[in-house]
């Protein structure tokens, strides 16, 4: 076959696809409609294999199916006047007996994202949330939010948030977390998901069936509950204990964000507690091998240390810079340093940001000085002697006043400043 051969290339896959002995041999079928989905890809228009690709759905391959929704839904977006055959081949196979086509038939008719196709959509994806299968029910739940996205000015199905509701007591967990997906967007303009005390506890109960990103998305709605007495309060807070150490941290801060919210008002022993014990899971993170991961947690440090300055001082060496750490990790952990900044560290922290100040690296460098400006506010006669020897460089990025007198507290004598511009 011609690389990337335009006509010549769609005649030859035409009379492969339309040839009785290929479509006779489903390893050979399949073949081919792969090699369409990879010219498709190379840039080629193949949109004139359209009724080919539409008949060669017809067939029990999941794989091969696959291959033709990924053809079927690009060419359809293109080709409006095409997605009622499409939208056809769809709803035919809504109906399969294999709940894996169901679910993917469902998928993408949702994911044409053509909002004259909704009418068509609408009763298959009803039926879906009826549908004995959990996978099937995952993706007719979320498909009606994808739905509410194409029209979001339309009047809302009370019918359909109802159901909605009531699914929140599925017994697949997942669904339950896309219900509460799809009413916080279908609900967004009246402040989404409702949640009562039946609601609330419900979701509480089921939080440890849950995934990570499950978890996190319940905890986030639970921020919108209060509870109607002190006894309910610390039930709810007994639930949640376990979260709080949870070896997730977007689960430990979700879980600590709810805490906050539910003891704001009269129990500030209780929140003070939560917030020492969400530390150590934190410390962990700020080791963690992934730098996103690391960036996150140091900055849920830097917001714990706001509510308890001083907190984390005794680990102030957990955020030393390691060598080969991005400049934006380095840099969030020289800020995290001078917030912990205490009588008996600030020496070893002033050495150790005075190593960084001759950084191969200019923002780092920059960013040793700044901190080590910062810190001079409270500690002047320490970081008075290291700035003065930074003078004596001869880099310019180091003895710029620019950083120097930027963080310099006005009691330091001026002269330092202008040395440094001379």
């Amino acid at each position: 076959m011609p690389y990337l051969g335009g006509e010549e290339t769609v005649k030859e896959l035409r009379r492969a696809l339309s040839n009785p002995h290929v479509q006779g041999d489903p390893l050979r079928h399949r073949s081919t409609v792969l090699r369409v989905i990879r010219v498709m890809s190379q840039g080629v228009d193949v949109a004139g294999l359209f009724s080919e690709m539409v008949k060669a759905c017809a067939t029990t391959d999941v794989v091969q199916k696959k291959l033709v929704y990924v053809f079927l839904c690009s060419y359809a977006s293109l080709n409006p006047e095409l997605s009622l055959l499409v939208i056809n081949t769809l709803r035919k196979d809504c109906q399969d007996p294999n709940p894996m086509v169901r679910s993917l038939a469902l998928r993408n008719m949702t994911n044409l994202r053509l909002p004259s196709l909704v009418e068509y959509v609408q009763q298959p994806l009803t039926a879906g949330l009826r549908d004995r299968a959990a996978c099937v029910r995952r993706v007719a739940v979320l498909g009606w939010a994808k739905l509410h996205s194409l029209q979001p000015h339309a009047d809302i199905d009370a019918a359909v948030v109802n159901e909605l509701y009531s699914m929140l007591r599925d017994n697949d967990p997942v669904v339950m977390v896309n219900c509460l997906r799809a009413l916080e967007e279908i609900l967004k303009e009246e402040g989404g998901v409702a949640v009562n005390k039946a609601i609330a506890h419900h979701l509480l109960n089921r939080l440890k069936e849950c995934d990570v990103w499950g978890q996190c998305e319940v905890l986030g709605v639970l921020q919108r509950y209060r509870p109607h007495s002190e006894e309910e309060l610390f039930d709810i807070l007994s639930l949640l204990d376990p979260y709080l150490l949870s070896p997730s941290v977007p689960v430990m801060a979700a879980t600590l964000g709810l805490f906050l919210s539910l003891c704001c008002r009269g129990l500030p022993a209780v929140s003070l507690a939560a917030l020492r014990r969400a530390q150590a899971p934190l410390l962990a993170a700020c080791g963690s091998a992934s730098p996103e991961m690391k960036f996150t947690a140091l900055c849920h440090v830097q917001l714990l240390l706001r509510s308890l300055p001083g907190l984390m001082g005794e680990h102030y060496k957990r955020f030393f810079c390691g060598y080969a750490e991005p400049a934006y990790i380095k840099q969030r952990k020289m800020q995290v340093l001078v917030e912990l900044v205490n009588d008996d560290n600030v020496g070893f922290v002033l050495d150790e940001l005075k190593g960084y100040c001759t950084d191969v690296s200019p923002d780092t460098a920059q960013a040793a000085i700044s901190a080590i400006g910062r810190i001079g506010r409270s500690y002047s006669d320490q970081c008075l002697e290291i700035l003065t020897g930074l003078l004596g460089l001869k880099q310019e990025h180091i003895t710029s006043g620019k950083y120097l007198s930027m963080d310099i507290p006005s009691r330091l004598p001026m002269c330092i400043i202008s040395h440094s511009r001379t």
